[in-house]
């Protein structure tokens, strides 16, 4: 799981003006109508509602994160992918944060996702990723079966069983050649992908 950004932060959009930090990012982030009188309000009210986390901000998003900058008010800045920014300049990054948000000034700027979900392992492959010679698996009786019916041009009967024998491996490297494939003889994720076009299933 990660975070995402919703609002692009635009560097060359956020505002200059001291003592209207929370203006400043609001306008680098293109949100339009301000909610919040102050930095403190925005950050007491992201406190309130759960938005508002300790620790260092996300290294892959854009982020309001709040200070003391003066230890007479709370301050408003960005932290963008580890880089922050205050009233349109680079800055150092912060000793003490008070903490990050996933808001800026009430509108949110990320969220937090599921990763996708991994491409679901090929059934017919083995793990290493490809049948070779030698290899024995009732898989590849049901490979050899394919090839003896579909292309019995180039496909002894001696092909067939469970066993990546030298026969198999042959009438595999004839059907690399003659659909453009690498010669090798081994059955791999684009030989596999050939020989479903075919009409081979698992």
């Amino acid at each position: 799981m990660s975070w995402q950004q919703v609002l692009p932060f635009n560097l060359s959009k956020m505002g200059t003006r001291k003592g209207y930090c929370l203006q400043n990012d609001r306008e680098a982030f293109g949100i339009t109508k301000g909610t919040f009188p102050s930095a403190k309000a925005d950050m007491e009210s992201q406190k309130k509602n759960g938005t508002l986390h300790a620790g260092d901000p996300p290294a892959n998003v854009a982020v309001p994160v709040y200070v003391d900058s003066t230890s007479k008010y709370e301050h408003v800045i960005v932290c963008d992918h580890g880089i922050y920014y205050s009233d349109g300049k680079r800055v150092n990054k912060p000793a003490k944060p008070f903490g990050w948000g996933e808001l800026c000034d009430g509108v949110r700027v990320v969220k937090w996702v599921d990763d996708p979900k991994p491409e679901p392992t090929n059934s017919f492959l083995p793990a290493k990723g490809y049948w070779c010679r030698g290899d024995k698996d009732p898989r590849i009786d049901d490979l050899s079966k394919f090839m003896y019916k579909v292309f019995p041009a180039y496909t002894n009967v001696k092909a067939l069983g469970p066993v990546y024998g030298p026969y198999l491996e042959a009438s595999i490297k004839e059907f690399q050649r003659r659909t453009g494939l690498v010669p090798d003889g081994m059955t791999g994720p684009k030989t596999y992908a050939k020989l479903q076009e075919y009409g081979f299933k698992y």
